[in-house]
């Protein structure tokens, strides 16, 4: 998680105003493919987390 929030941090704090089209086409090109895996894994650990067995126990009115 905190390489996570470095991250971030870091594409925060980059001036892309001062960064040639080719070099910010490159790095949107890189940031669409890590989100495409970060997607994945996500999609992986929330499936792995809703296949577990929740009790679910019944709330009755007093």
């Amino acid at each position: 998680m905190e390489q996570l929030h470095a991250a971030i941090t870091a594409l925060e704090e980059e001036d892309i105003r001062q960064l040639p089209e080719a070099v910010l086409t490159e790095q949107i090109n890189q940031l669409v493919a890590v989100l495409h895996q970060l997607d994945k894994h996500l999609t992986r650990v929330a499936n792995a987390v809703l296949s577990r067995s929740f009790p679910l126990t019944e709330v009755v009115a007093a």
